[in-house]
Formats: structure tokens, C-alpha cells, sequence
């Protein structure tokens, strides 16, 4: 029993479950078709949920709407441990996580700085926001797009 458990948790590491259940050895395979997301969950300490909401629109959003730089799809959470859950598609594909600051991102940072006096004045705005968070958790994912998905890209 215990080997079992243990031969099915190296498969699901490695994303061998087809081969389990297979004849032929695994062959190499992009996955196609895809959306790739970085999400950011977020749980605000108690009372901050608004103030960090306010903290979003004042400069986080308008710096993005100037910068032309994809909004995230954010998600205000009814149940569980999370406030909010932000959504960005990676328009690079996983390639996008490749980058400790991308391009769009680069420009979003210069024009945050812009809008608010300068780089020192941006960085109290991000220690302000993120002194709001009790915590935080980055996650990837993925999801497959339909065929009319694929249409509007």
C-alpha cells in the first residue's frame, strides 16, 4: 500500500498519470490552446479590505489604464480565508514567468512613479498597500480555451 501511494505521488509530481495507464512510453507534448494566469490571493488585515480596495482604484488602476498594461480580473471573495483574488493573463504564455519585471511591467512601475511624484513616493504607496495584507499567496495556472476563445485572440 505504501509503495502505491508512494509511485502515485512521483507520477503526479512529474505528470506521468497518462503513463500509468498506458502501454507506450510518454512523448513530449506542448500544451496548446492555453491561457496562462498568474493569481494572487489576498487576505487583508481585519478592517483593511477597504481602505487596500481604495488604495487599488486611486493608483494601482489608473497607473495601468495610463501604462496601457493588462488590468487583472479581481475577484471579491464571499467564503473561505481570501479577500480577494486577482487575475493576470500572461500574454508570453509561461514564458512570461521567465521575467522578474517584464516589459508591461516596467511600464506600469514608471508610470505608477509618474502619477505620484517619483519613485519614492510610488514605493511608500506599495508599503502602505502591502502593510494592509496579512497575507498573500502568487499561484500559476492555466486553463484550455475553446475553440470560440481561440476566435477572439
Amino acid at each position: 500500500m505504501l509503495k502505491k501511494m508512494i509511485m502515485t505521488a512521483i507520477m503526479a509530481v512529474f505528470g506521468l498519470s497518462q503513463f500509468a495507464f498506458s502501454e507506450e512510453l510518454p512523448k513530449a507534448a506542448k500544451r496548446m490552446n492555453t491561457d496562462y494566469f498568474e493569481i494572487q490571493v489576498i487576505k487583508y488585515k481585519p478592517g483593511m479590505a477597504g481602505k487596500a480596495g481604495e488604495y487599488i482604484e486611486k493608483y494601482f488602476m489608473p497607473a495601468t489604464k495610463a501604462a496601457g498594461t493588462p488590468a487583472p480580473y479581481v475577484m471579491h471573495m464571499q467564503t473561505g480565508q481570501w479577500d480577494t483574488v486577482l487575475f493576470w493573463k500572461q500574454k508570453g504564455g509561461m514564458g512570461s514567468f521567465d521575467w522578474y519585471i517584464d516589459a508591461d511591467g516596467e511600464k506600469w512601475y514608471a508610470e505608477l512613479a509618474k502619477q505620484n511624484g517619483g519613485i519614492k513616493n510610488a514605493q511608500k504607496i506599495f508599503d502602505d498597500y502591502y502593510a494592509m495584507i496579512a497575507s498573500s499567496r502568487r499561484e500559476i495556472g492555466h486553463h484550455h480555451m475553446t475553440e470560440k476563445d481561440e476566435k477572439k485572440k
